[in-house]
């Protein structure tokens, strides 16, 4: 079994992208160590995250650094447009969730995503997005047994 360990985005302003998260997560902007704080990088945590951890973290990098063959290296940006998603389950109702996209001036939609009702879907000021499934949108699984 694997265990989501952090993910990372390249972003315009990396503070403001990470407040935007921890809002939206119920996480908490903290320090990410010196080396990662001294290019500019902010990081987010939240659920079962405990200090020391690698997981449960999200990570905003300034778009003009990049992490290769073990240093950071400069990166020119350009005109290409890096795209991500991430879901998460959430009891936030649409109307929090809307609160919190107006404080940090995002845009907030209900679209589909094949259920019998609509999703809630925040785009941060990158043109990531954001889906937020109920609980019970989980799908079933089945359990196999090899006979």
């Amino acid at each position: 079994m694997s265990t989501l360990l952090h993910m990372s985005f390249r972003v315009s302003d990396p503070q403001r992208s990470a407040e935007l998260y921890a809002d939206l997560l119920d996480g908490k902007v903290v320090g990410s160590g010196p080396q990662l704080n001294s290019i500019g990088v902010r990081t987010v945590v939240f659920g079962d995250w405990q200090p020391g951890r690698l997981n449960d973290i999200m990570e905003f990098w300034p778009l003009d650094k990049h992490w290769a063959k073990g240093e950071f290296t400069d990166r020119t940006v350009g005109q290409d447009h890096h795209f991500g998603h991430i879901a998460f389950t959430t009891d936030k109702s649409f109307d929090q969730l809307a609160a919190i996209a107006a404080k940090h001036k995002v845009e907030i939609v209900e679209e589909e995503r094949g259920l019998p009702h609509l999703v809630p879907v925040i785009y941060d000021h990158e043109g990531n997005f954001v889906e937020f499934f109920s609980e019970s949108d989980r799908l079933p699984t089945s359990r196999r047994s090899d006979s």
